[in-house]
């Protein structure tokens, strides 16, 4: 049987030459670590997008109102 250790980050069984815990993903070797790691991406927003949406959002709700004042008065009648 093949020898194993406790990962030292969650203590799980792995492998003793295991250079990636199967568990947690951490990396046990120090210099797979520093060339796995991943690049940071930046999500930049469109100016405007959100703008956009709350437009459209603003006239459908405007619609409405005015359709359910429209029946409020027909109903009065």
């Amino acid at each position: 049987m093949a020898e194993t250790k406790k990962c030292p980050y969650c203590s799980e069984e792995i492998l003793a030459d295991a250079k990636k815990c199967k568990h947690c993903g951490e990396y046990l070797d120090v210099t797979l670590k520093t060339k796995a790691k991943p690049q940071e991406t930046k999500v930049v927003a469109k100016e405007g997008c959100f703008l956009q949406t709350l437009n459209v959002g603003c006239i459908i709700i405007a619609v409405i109102f005015v359709v359910i004042i429209l029946i409020v008065i027909i109903a009065s009648l």
